[in-house]
């Protein structure tokens, strides 16, 4: 594929070897799917101010590839205003499909997980 060039595909495809089906190296390739989509994504936006993926969409991929991260860098994923990302992020707990936890290193951090029943399945190529 094409080389990043937005914090939207650079943050989401760190550590994407989460949740595969398989052995370790069947891993990393299942994810390369939604990796790929949201590279569209990050593309299509920088160069033609066009969405494919929802804020929340965006956020459920990027938890699924790369597991549980600080509100501020799915807020940056979600690339929506603070008070945007709120109501995204609302929305998300309320369908039961992410949870925010205290980071155990920093308690100031809150941490945006997963649910672990939330079905977005690898992507075998």
């Amino acid at each position: 594929m094409t080389k990043r060039s937005n914090s939207d595909a650079g943050a989401a495809g760190q550590g994407a070897t989460e949740g595969g089906a398989g052995s370790a190296g069947n891993r990393g390739q299942a994810g390369r799917g939604w990796r790929d989509l949201i590279e569209l994504d990050a593309r299509l936006h920088e160069q033609k101010n066009i969405r494919i993926l929802t804020p929340e969409a965006r956020v459920l991929l990027h938890l699924r590839l790369s597991g549980p991260v600080p509100v501020t860098t799915a807020m940056q994923v979600a690339g929506t205003s603070y008070r945007g990302f709120y109501a995204v992020l609302e929305r998300l707990k309320q369908a039961g499909l992410v949870a925010t936890v205290k980071d155990e290193k920093d308690q100031r951090v809150r941490r945006l997980s997963l649910d672990p029943s939330v079905p977005i399945p690898p992507v075998d190529r």
